[in-house]
């Protein structure tokens, strides 16, 4: 189990979050396919563990219950000490009833159910992988008025308009901001369908570039879109042995789908 995530979820379901980090949270939900599993499966296992600790603390109630109304004749015991004696036995099985549930859960119904799960993804080619992890990101905040064409038609989508304007762009000498134009450049090519293209334009980012990490995401998934899968596997392995990359966890990821 993965407990930073399992801690997110909790700090999301019970209002801790700040404003600002359930923004954040809830967009990388949206961005992130691989993120937004391993949260549904966190939820799924909360719902479930909350369902059986709950049917179990109502049976034992209702029988405690039944106990409880067969001896309200009985001397030894004040009413007011039976409902204090009924709070501490709701509180004491809801406790125990919980704890054997996420036992049961992470012994038994867990592993079969990560393995049978119907949305589980199985990738069965280096096109359906690529497809599954592929993901345009927003257009960046144009910083000059050289900038504002090609990111107005990316952000529409209009991949070929991107790509003439920053071709335009890259041939101003007078131009400085190159590496984010041909990062941008190569991701345009790639949602496109030309990854050749794409590798070429993403390699020009400079290696101090803020784009650089992103640009080495997209070679990547562009080597694998070629069905280069030895190249991709490779391209992988060097993101996630980075441990502060920022792709590195959607890397090791990749890795365990790949054939």
């Amino acid at each position: 189990m993965n407990e930073i995530l399992y801690d997110l979820l909790r700090q999301y379901e019970s209002g801790e979050m700040s404003e600002a980090e359930k923004n954040t949270f809830e967009q990388r939900l949206a961005d992130d396919p691989a993120f937004a599993t391993e949260i549904a499966e966190y939820a799924a296992m909360n719902a479930a563990i909350r369902e059986e600790g709950d049917r179990r603390l109502e049976a034992d109630l209702t029988l405690y219950g039944k106990n409880l109304m067969m001896n309200m004749d009985a001397p030894t015991m004040s009413l007011p000490a039976q409902e204090t004696k009924a709070r501490s036995i709701s509180l004491y099985s809801r406790i125990i009833y919980a704890a054997a549930a996420v036992v049961a859960l992470l012994v038994v119904v867990l592993p079969l159910w990560l393995m049978n799960r119907p949305d589980a993804p199985i990738a069965t080619s280096s096109e359906e992988l690529y497809a599954a992890n592929f993901s345009i990101p927003p257009a960046p905040e144009a910083r000059n008025a050289k900038a504002e064409a090609w990111r107005n038609a990316y952000a529409r989508g209009n991949y070929k308009a991107t790509i003439d304007e920053l071709n335009i762009l890259l041939s101003d000498t007078s131009f400085l901001q190159k590496s984010e134009a041909y990062h941008f450049l190569g991701i345009s090519l790639l949602a496109s369908g030309d990854p050749e293209a794409a590798i070429k334009a993403l390699d020009q980012v400079g290696a101090d570039s803020y784009d650089r990490e992103s640009a080495d995401w997209y070679t990547a998934l562009a080597l694998l879109k070629l069905d280069r899968t030895a190249d991709a596997r490779q391209a992988f392995q060097a993101i996630a042995a980075q441990k502060t990359h920022t792709f590195a966890r959607q890397a090791k990821e990749m890795l365990g789908g790949m054939k």
